[in-house]
């Protein structure tokens, strides 16, 4: 316990998946030495004590209590993995589930992350250059945007203006950039994002302010890491690697499936949803927004909001054919 008093941890729920489990942030608390918890408010932890009834002894664990009946635990403290505090919520009407704590570790400027632009040749010419534009305007340097553009007929590296882009056969949209980016690029993590994105002020800071306690494989942006927007480590993609290539040319119907199914995130070993800065770095899910024809093309878009990280994603409507601009 004297590890864990007076420090901020990251408060969230624990879930286990295939391979692994992932975090979903819910907020940064302190649990102070006179029973009080700051940096977050919520009824069910309204204040915290040693708790003395479970397997392991007080000094070794603690409950939440709620704000209701200071009497009730809403959650109790007595395992740990990876340093992370374990605990079990306990009060109805919800079922037990694993809660955890984890050390506030931000990410350090030490950390090479690089920008992962996914792209086609059929368009990147008239998407990437407004991407490039907003991507500058967030002081992102060139060295750190990398292009990856899909369906070309050889494979070739090249710079443009001071940008990596790699141009392969690989054909497997959005997946073609998870696949290539650690066959031609080092970096710890990648930020995958598309060029049909448009990005606002506070991106960078955004994705760049995650919590580093562990070497997560994946953090994706959503809970249900939609659209494949997150941050991939580089080994992780590595060990995805053989997979990423055996799905060469996939339609974009399936494509989509295994996307939408978080085929990804449950291949990972670890996993934490990025937070939002403003939310007290809770996790927040995408939004559905307004129909636009943002490239003038005659196909409609659904608006979809990433307000975790300051990032919108323009979605083809039932209407418009997926693979055209």
């Amino acid at each position: 316990m004297e590890k864990l008093v007076g420090v901020p941890h990251l408060f969230g729920r624990f879930l286990d998946t295939r391979e692994g489990f992932m975090v979903v942030p819910i907020g940064i608390l302190t649990l102070q030495p006179d029973g009080r918890i700051t940096g977050y408010s919520h009824p069910n932890e309204g204040s915290w004590a040693p708790y003395e009834h479970g397997t392991v002894s007080a000094d070794e664990a603690f409950a939440f209590l709620t704000a209701h009946n200071n009497w009730i635990p809403s959650s109790t403290w007595q395992q740990t993995l990876g340093g992370m505090p374990i605990g079990y919520f306990c009060d109805e009407p919800e079922a037990l589930q694993k809660l955890c704590l984890i050390p506030h570790q931000v990410a350090s400027p030490d950390l090479h992350i690089v920008y992962l632009v996914a792209s086609c040749l059929r368009f990147y010419e008239q998407t990437v250059p407004k991407l490039l534009g907003e991507l500058f305007a967030e002081g992102i340097e060139r060295s750190r945007i990398k292009v990856v553009v899909n369906g070309c007929e050889q494979n070739e590296d090249r710079e443009i203006d001071g940008i990596s882009y790699a141009f392969t056969t690989h054909n497997a949209w959005e997946w073609s950039t998870l696949y290539e980016a650690p066959l031609r690029w080092q970096f710890d993590y990648g930020m995958l994002i598309h060029d049909t994105n448009q990005i606002f002020p506070g991106f960078r800071r955004k994705v760049e302010s995650f919590n580093t306690h562990l070497s997560w494989d994946h953090l994706p942006a959503t809970p249900l890491a939609r659209c494949l927007l997150g941050l991939y480590s580089h080994a992780f993609l590595n060990r995805l690697n053989p997979w990423l290539k055996s799905i060469d040319k996939i339609d974009k119907k399936n494509g989509v499936i295994a996307e939408a199914a978080g085929e990804l995130l449950l291949r990972a070993r670890t996993a934490l949803v990025m937070g939002d800065p403003e939310s007290s770095n809770g996790a927040r899910q995408a939004e559905w927004r307004e129909t636009v024809d943002v490239y003038n093309t005659g196909s409609p878009r659904v608006r979809r909001a990433f307000p975790a990280i300051n990032l919108h994603k323009f979605i083809h409507a039932n209407a418009s054919n997926p693979v055209n601009l």
